[in-house]
């Protein structure tokens, strides 16, 4: 349950998820401990609620219990449903750390750090553990985890419903002392995903999971002992809160009886793969792992698997003061007659002259993208684009004097909004006078060989050179690419190569990076493209075509660059003296590429050969699992 309503919004368990924690972490506690008696297990619930949890604990048979409450308008109704429990009616995260516990379990208060920074302030300054485990980005349940694993005797138990989310968080986020704190003191023992069901009828939200941590023993931590995780998948698929069915489902869990919406297995990944840092992949399967490794044996670089980061830096496009200003609309602060442009200045439209209308460029946002291109009519307008390295041999006051001088109309039309965008650097505490230029994306940090920093200006390869772009909110593997000018907002990401990736072979990962293959790991590797780009960095493997040697290889990965050129140019026919080639190699490769009609598919199928897979079971792993 969360604290109070107008501050953190309460939350409370339905029955049938109450019911089933109590009753999976009471057999997780007696599987391990013969001999045990009820009646000597502490308990503790650090967020009783209305006490859907206390119920089902009594039930149960537990009596040894502990119960916080923050809530004082639930005081008189807990006291009177549960007379024989010890409330304390007050914040958990104030209580005293040396208590230990043979059992936690509960639902904890959700509540977003970034949009209540005020409220988490004021735990930091009363409590001790939120004092230690602070960081920014992260949810008021990270704290009762902190205290929920300090708490527990060895061996013990903690059983919470949380989101999901954390589990996927890098170190850059509020998970920066969580995993560790989990990796050194817990063992991850079960793990069930609710992603696919309605938990809470009113919240929003519903990226759920119930997880079990047992506490390690001190020769556990000392002989770095591994534990399996057994996982358990929800695959029914409903947005509709239905208390019936979905307990059914949990009572399905708890009888181990056949059900066509449950998967349970052992995790491929155990408790040594758990990193301290970056992403928990648990819903992973052995079969899955198994193509997963099939995919990864054709990235290895010098003995090991190379990933998206190893070859590029991966940034936003342009940031500006503010677009309203920076990004001209046609008809309406530009006027477009001919090859003449026409800017408005004071009511009135005044003519650029040709260096000026240089310097206006077609400017994206991210919907555009399509996978292997983007929609090249559909641009928000003409971004007034500056480059700072035209006058970087001079001071900032000589600079915009030069850029006056020599782009009057232009910096006239900038400087009626003066004051505005002065306004915007002030309160960013940024420099008040670099009024003409984007804030951020027209220049990169690259470092060389010797790891020596370096500024790399960004224009040339916005203009001309090759460019793999997608958008920086998405589920899906949709990359666009161009060689033809491109410039675009910071709702789109781009590859930028790193510094001596020189050799990148555009074609070839572009198709890689739009197939079917890539969908597959997306789902595997839980890859998702959000603001946060750790885990497309880290989790991509990258293909190595010099692993690819044989003949009919390498005829396959000039098809695949030839149809995958012929996508991003939109052609859709077949030269098919290229595929006869293939026909002396393969005949049923090429009888299979033979019937097919679309590009894209053919580039699909050809990549599928090349890694060795069968499609099939592509299909078969992502309809059972995903």
């Amino acid at each position: 349950m969360d604290l109070h309503k107008n501050r953190l919004s309460q939350i409370f368990t339905p029955d049938y998820i109450a019911e089933f924690m109590v009753k999976n972490i009471k057999q997780h506690y007696f599987s391990s401990r013969n001999g045990s008696t009820i009646d000597k297990i502490k308990v503790l619930e650090p967020s009783a609620g209305k006490g859907i949890f206390l119920k089902y604990l009594l039930s149960e048979g537990f009596t040894n219990i502990t119960a916080y409450e923050l809530d004082q308008n639930l005081k008189i109704p807990l006291l009177k449903s549960y007379p024989d429990i010890e409330f304390k009616f007050e914040n958990f995260l104030g209580s005293d750390v040396n208590e230990k516990f043979d059992i936690i379990i509960g639902n904890p208060p959700y509540l977003g750090q970034n949009y209540n920074a005020q409220i988490f302030q004021e735990l930091v300054k009363n409590y001790s553990i939120c004092k230690k485990y602070f960081v920014g980005n992260m949810d008021l349940f990270y704290f009762f985890i902190h205290l929920g694993i300090d708490k527990l005797k060895p061996g013990g138990l903690l059983s919470f419903i949380t989101t999901n989310y954390w589990l996927t968080k890098s170190k850059k986020t509020g998970i920066k002392f969580l995993k560790p704190h989990i990796t050194n003191d817990c063992f991850m023992i079960h793990y069930i995903d609710l992603s696919k069901i309605k938990v809470f009828k009113d919240a929003k939200g519903q990226h759920n999971c119930i997880f079990v941590l047992q506490k390690k023993y001190a020769n556990e931590k000392h002989k770095k002992i591994d534990k399996i995780i057994d996982v358990i998948q929800l695959k029914q698929r409903t947005n509709h809160f239905n208390e019936k069915s979905n307990g059914k489902l949990f009572t399905d869990i708890l009888n181990n009886q056949n059900s066509p919406y449950l998967l349970n297995y052992t995790s491929a990944m155990t408790n040594k793969d758990l990193s301290k840092k970056n992403s928990w992949i648990l819903k992973y399967p052995l079969d899955v792992k198994n193509v997963v490794e099939q995919i990864e044996k054709h990235c290895r670089f010098n003995g090991s698997t190379s990933h998206l980061t190893d070859f590029f830096v991966i940034r936003n496009g342009l940031i500006l003061i503010k677009d309203e200003i920076f990004i001209l609309k046609e008809n309406e602060s530009l006027k477009i007659v001919d090859t003449d442009m026409f800017i408005k200045i004071d009511k009135t439209f005044v003519k650029l002259s040709d260096e000026e209308k240089q310097k206006l460029k077609k400017i994206f946002k991210s919907k555009v993208i399509r996978p292997f291109s983007y929609d090249k009519s559909d641009f928000s307008g003409y971004l007034i684009y500056f480059d700072k390295n035209e006058f970087k041999n001079q001071n900032l006051t000589i600079r915009n004097e030069l850029i006056k001088e020599k782009y009057p109309n232009l910096t006239t039309y900038l400087n009626q909004y003066k004051g505005d965008l002065e306004n915007i650097l002030r309160n960013a505490k940024e420099n008040i006078k670099d009024i003409y230029f984007p804030r951020r994306g027209s220049l990169i940090t690259q470092y060389d060989i010797e790891d020596r920093r370096k500024l790399v200006n960004l224009e040339p390869y916005y203009d001309k050179e090759p460019k793999i772009f997608f958008s920086y909110i998405s589920n899906s593997n949709s990359f666009g690419y161009t060689k033809d000018s491109y410039y675009a907002t910071s709702d789109t990401y781009f590859l930028w190569g790193r510094e001596g990736k020189n050799d990148i072979d555009y074609l070839f990962l572009l198709a890689y990076l739009n197939s079917k293959i890539m969908k597959f790991l997306f789902l595997a590797k839980n890859i998702m493209i959000k603001r946060s780009k750790t885990k497309l960095e880290e989790e991509i493997p990258i293909p190595n075509t010099s692993l690819f040697n044989s003949k009919y290889q390498l005829e396959l990965i000039d098809l695949i660059r030839y149809f995958t050129s012929n996508v991003t140019q939109n052609i859709v026919s077949i030269d098919e003296t290229i595929l006869y080639k293939l026909r002396e190699i393969s005949p049923n490769t090429f009888s299979q590429i033979r019937n097919e009609k679309y590009p894209r598919r053919i580039i699909d199928i050809l990549l599928f050969k090349l890694f060795g897979l069968a499609e099939e079971d592509i299909d078969l792993l992502i309809e059972k699992y995903y």
